[in-house]
């Protein structure tokens, strides 16, 4: 019974509204310190779950090192 609930829930349940962000930053590279400017794209719910997924997003695949968000614009659709 429970099972068949949860089943009903999620077919009824439209999934959360994604928005374009454009997410702007520097990655400061561990090995020697030298900067590098970043732009990305990236889909997220809000502003705050963007920043989260690129930060994500580079832990996966830049050098390692320190990412700085300088800015986030939401673009419109």
């Amino acid at each position: 019974i429970l099972y068949n609930m949860f089943l009903n829930q999620t077919e009824n349940t439209m999934p959360p509204k994604e928005y374009s962000f454009k997410v702007k930053g520097v990655l400061i590279k561990e090995t020697d310190k030298s900067e590098d400017d970043f732009s990305i794209f990236i889909s997220a719910m809000d502003d705050n779950h963007a920043v989260m997924l690129v930060r994500e997003h580079l832990r996966k695949h830049a050098p390692k090192g320190n990412s700085i968000i300088k800015g986030i614009e939401k673009n419109s659709d």
